[in-house]
């Protein structure tokens, strides 16, 4: 099987042995309270089964979402663009002074200059790992549920396409204890995992997370979405009358309102705390318009469409196309928590460095 590396860390799939290393385990979020999720609805279970910002597609054939680092599409690479653009004047500085004014610095200063250069250039590094980590790859990552051969397909950064036997996976829940919460160690999300035969693990995969106050039950809500779509014979028809707005990536890039509407509510589902904290906005916003417009938008293979065709009279086929248009307020409101965002931030700017 093959080692993890560190291609993993930023990948949809994790393709790992169970047996690795408590570090990286704690590295990932593997850690906190874990609950096996049964695919078969239970009585006790009243979840209800919502969209949640994850679906793309919905059809009598499969159901497309999105991989759950979307919400916080842009946001690390931000930081990223934050930090490396500053190294990088520096390091042009200190090139620029150590060449050209050479005679001018004594011999200690120009020792502590070089070193200075190479920090920087350690810290480019570091910036550049940030800004890749959402730039320049796909704007999204996409997994289909597919009912009618049971069979779920996946993107990954570095294995292509996984697909998987549905009836395969077992799903469970992660929660983060109190101590790990603090420590931002583990996440509340819904993960999968399936072994071969002989027990060892061939994928574990990061399937739901919902960024938002309802924390772990806007999660369950979504795994309800898709569990009844793949066990309930009218499971298609409930997805397709979920009285939620599509997610706007199909085939295309997600455009600048959309963009914004994303990174209004990853913050908080309150109206009063998005006003708040519209620098935060802001930020989340600016990163994730940069990211996306970096990104490719991914196409599936040819065999994957073909396994995924979809009946020309399916009369419960749900896409952007067929979404009724964004109402005025959808618009303004993450339109001016954005712009009060950059007001606030340059007045801020002004006040300390003007």
């Amino acid at each position: 099987m093959r080692p993890t590396n560190a291609k993993d860390f930023m990948n949809l799939v994790v393709k790992a042995n169970w047996g690795f290393s408590s570090t990286i385990s704690r590295a990932r979020g593997m850690g906190g309270r874990t609950q096996i999720l049964n695919k078969v609805k239970q009585d006790a279970s009243e979840a209800n089964a919502r969209f949640n910002d994850s679906v793309v597609l919905v059809n009598s054939t499969y159901l497309e979402v999105v991989d759950s680092g979307n919400r916080l599409r842009g946001v690390v690479s931000f930081f990223g663009i934050m930090g490396g653009v500053p190294l990088l004047f520096g390091v042009f500085w200190l090139v620029f002074s150590l060449i050209f004014r050479a005679d001018e610095i004594p011999a200690i200063v120009y020792i502590f200059g070089l070193i200075g250069v190479l920090i920087f250039c350690i810290g480019l590094i570091m910036a550049n790992i940030l800004i890749r980590w959402d730039m320049f790859r796909n704007t999204h990552y996409p997994m289909r549920f597919n009912r009618r051969d049971r069979k779920v397909y996946a993107w990954s950064q570095d294995m292509g396409i996984v697909t998987m036997n549905w009836d395969d996976i077992q799903f469970y829940s992660s929660q983060a204890t109190k101590s790990q919460d603090r420590r931002g160690m583990s996440r509340e999300e819904i993960r999968g995992y399936v072994r071969d035969r002989n027990g060892n693990m061939l994928y574990h995969l990061v399937f739901f997370k919902y960024e938002g106050l309802k924390g772990m039950k806007g999660v369950l809500e979504i795994w309800e979405l898709v569990r009844r779509y793949m066990e309930e014979p009218d499971g298609h028809i409930q997805a397709y009358e979920v009285d939620q707005r599509l997610l706007d990536l199909d085939g295309k890039r997600e455009g600048f309102i959309h963009s914004l509407i994303q990174a209004t509510q990853v913050l908080a589902d309150s109206r009063a705390v998005q006003l708040i904290f519209a620098p935060m906005i802001m930020w989340a916003g600016t990163g994730r318009i940069i990211a996306k417009w970096t990104c490719r938008v991914p196409h599936w293979p040819e065999w994957v469409e073909e396994k995924c065709r979809v009946a020309p009279d399916d009369p419960y086929v749900r896409n952007r196309h067929n979404e009724p248009p964004l109402s005025l307020k959808e618009i303004l409101w993450p339109l001016f928590c954005y712009l009060l965002g950059w007001a606030e931030v340059l007045v801020i700017l002004y006040f300390c460095f003007g």
